[in-house]
């Protein structure tokens, strides 16, 4: 599985642990598609991340069957498995170097949710990555959104050459947490993520143990 760019040079990638994946990332992925018209947007299921608490373990060859099930149904999306492959704790700033080396004349965005653009000057390498990559941070339309312009202009006085756009999105209440904890408790997860999912995690009895 191999990133892809769209047919302007544009990398347009949504990272995560995908564990497993739902309708909350799909909404993200949606949204970025939309507002910018991309031809393609990246799934990228991430190895270990350091600011991650632990999560009950799955397989990575799991997660990754779980996205390809979901690219089957929804035609602007793929997947890279780059970061599970070179293993280890994840680092953004890892991953668009390697892309840089790749595909040096791309322009890579990033799409991140509402929370990690609090977390984003604690990034390693932070003011590098703001001058390599467009962040698309997605918001929920109920929510108040001025907190995150005011930390969006601070962003880009801090930060020389910082693009940061905001994305308003449709309201999902969901975590993969939460649906990990359903499962456990043999609740029914049936319309918070796709159907393909459902069952591939009832097939194969993903999350019944912590």
């Amino acid at each position: 599985m191999n990133f892809q760019r769209n047919s302007d040079n544009r990398i347009a990638i949504l990272g995560g642990s995908f564990n497993p994946i739902h309708y909350g990332h799909l909404a993200m992925a949606k949204a970025a598609y939309d507002s910018f018209h991309f031809a393609n947007v990246l799934l990228m299921p991430n190895a270990t991340t350091y600011y991650k608490e632990n999560i009950p373990s799955i397989k990575d060859t799991d997660r990754l069957s779980m996205l390809d099930l979901v690219v089957k149904e929804y035609s602007y999306l793929s997947i890279s498995d780059i970061e599970i492959k070179r293993g280890g704790i994840t680092h953004t700033i890892d991953t668009v170097r390697e892309l840089e080396k790749e595909m040096p004349d791309s322009k890579i965005y990033f799409i991140i949710g509402g929370d990690s653009l609090l977390h984003l000057p604690g990034w390693v390498e932070a003011k590098e990555l703001f001058k390599k990559v467009v962040f698309l941070t997605c918001i929920r339309e109920d929510v108040d959104q001025s907190e995150s312009l005011a930390l969006i202009d601070k962003y880009k006085k801090d930060y020389v050459g910082a693009e940061i756009e905001l994305l308003p999105m449709a309201k999902y209440d969901i975590s993969s947490s939460k649906i990990r904890e359903m499962v456990r408790n043999g609740q029914s997860i049936k319309g918070l993520l796709p159907e393909s999912v459902v069952d591939f995690i009832q097939a194969n009895g993903l999350y019944l143990e912590d």
